[in-house]
């Protein structure tokens, strides 16, 4: 991720900004390319993640339209328990909505991490409410 990325904010349209946490994995990477194809003129989709690679759960089924990599200046590269960088991201993408789908599954081997991810990680989303221009969280 580059810092002309975070730098960036391109709201000079009427579309709803919107943020998918968990962009990486397999619900995620549906939803982002399902609301930028089929709603191009009213969302504008960003992703975050702590990383860019779709989830090895997605490769696993063959029934799933087939997901598209990531357009890096739509994506954001942060751990949801980083959050000042979480917030800067939001303040200046001006971010609108989120959809929150990170989270650490039950098979990871440290129930810490697992917790740390999970209730901080939600937590920071949540309090996310307190820029002006936020408005939904799911």
């Amino acid at each position: 991720m580059s810092e002309m990325n975070l730098n960036e904010n391109k709201n000079s349209s009427n579309k709803q900004r919107i943020l998918i946490t968990g962009v990486s994995g397999l619900l995620g990477r549906i939803l982002f390319n399902y609301l930028s194809k089929t709603y191009p003129d009213q969302y504008e989709v960003f992703g975050l993640d702590q990383h860019l690679n779709i989830s090895s759960r997605y490769h696993k089924n063959d029934e799933i339209e087939r997901i598209y990599p990531l357009a890096l200046d739509k994506f954001f590269q942060c751990d949801i328990t980083d959050r000042m960088k979480l917030f800067q991201i939001i303040e200046q993408q001006q971010i609108q909505i989120i959809i929150h789908l990170a989270a650490v599954l039950e098979s990871h081997p440290n129930l810490e991490t697992i917790s740390r991810v999970n209730i901080q990680g939600t937590k920071n989303i949540f309090e996310a409410r307190e820029f002006p221009y936020f408005s939904v969280l799911f």
